[in-house]
């Protein structure tokens, strides 16, 4: 953690960034939270903290991570999306740039140590060979993966020329809570977790959210339903805080997310087999974390899964 900084990231969003771009809403007379709000103490206490607002006690929750977000769910993380996104874009044009902090993330040469290890290809590519059609892939990923790291550096690295925003970078079903009516309807939609945020395209945060934490039924099906939903949200949130430049088309989100196959990729082979654990344990030892990384791979419900994901991912060259 203090290698990567996400203490230093995450405190500076909470007391810093996510109140600035509330703020560009209220100027426009429209209110906009993206998640608790965080406090600081008046005197040291000599470790680093986020002291943040208990949304369990407002009536927020989380759904259930094994069944992820259902359409009504998901449409509800994209559109909060939607409007972090927009006031982050609209935010840069006011202000100029994100410091590097938040501009270059965790993909930094002084972090490639610990990101070659986070993405050790042994787990997944042992268990892929056993797989049904698991083969086929194998041979074309097994070379691939070898580069993995270098090549998401390749990716993450800033690209002044494509429509850019901040990204939450890790929107999977546990870092949202919902606050539900007594129709069951959503109310509010509070993100957690800024630790790992990112500026780059929107691509990133649209295949993290749906392919990690959407329901089964709609992850795949619905896809692009999906997309053009948050896209209708950018635009409108564009317009509503006066954003100056051209407003991006659909076929730039389109172009990116082509573009972006290789952070589909990490999130269906380090993020989703996560959230499809039968077993999850919020304290997590080595011993756990060892046995986890093998247990993630062998779960049923991930390799039912997979196995309609990456002919999809095949058909539209996202493994390229």
């Amino acid at each position: 953690m203090s290698q990567l900084k996400l203490f230093q990231r995450e405190h500076q969003m909470y007391h810093n960034i996510l109140p600035k771009l509330e703020e560009l809403y209220t100027e426009v007379g429209k209110e906009v939270s993206f998640g608790p709000r965080a406090f600081k103490l008046d005197y040291s206490i000599g470790v680093q903290y986020i002291l943040m607002v208990d949304l369990k006690s407002r009536g927020y929750r989380n759904v259930d991570r094994k069944e992820g977000f259902n359409r009504k769910c998901l449409k509800q993380v994209l559109k909060k999306l939607a409007q972090l996104h927009a006031a982050s874009a609209v935010f840069v044009e006011k202000n100029g740039e994100f410091q590097k902090l938040l501009t270059n993330g965790v993909y930094t040469k002084t972090n490639q140590s610990v990101l070659h290890e986070l993405h050790n290809p042994d787990p997944f590519l042992s268990q892929l060979r056993r797989w049904r059609l698991g083969d086929h892939f194998h041979k074309r990923l097994v070379e691939k993966e070898q580069d993995l790291t270098d090549r998401l550096m390749e990716l993450h690295t800033s690209n002044t020329n494509q429509f850019n925003v901040l990204n939450h970078s890790d929107c999977w079903v546990n870092n949202v809570m919902f606050k539900f009516d007594r129709a069951g309807n959503v109310e509010d939609t509070a993100l957690l977790d800024y630790q790992v945020v990112k500026y780059g395209s929107p691509a990133n945060d649209l295949y993290y959210t749906i392919l990690s934490s959407a329901a089964k039924d709609i992850k795949l099906a619905q896809f692009d339903d999906m997309v053009n939903y948050y896209f209708y949200h950018l635009l409108d949130n564009l317009k509503t805080l006066s954003y100056p430049r051209t407003l991006p088309q659909f076929k730039d989100i389109q172009d990116a997310l082509s573009k972006h196959g290789l952070a589909a990729y990490v999130v269906v082979t380090r993020v989703m087999p996560i959230a499809m654990m039968n077993q999850f344990e919020d304290e997590v030892n080595e011993r756990y974390a060892s046995k986890m990384k093998c247990a993630m791979f062998t779960s049923r419900k991930y390799i039912q899964a997979m196995k309609d994901i990456l002919p999809w991912m095949e058909s539209r060259n996202l493994l390229n």
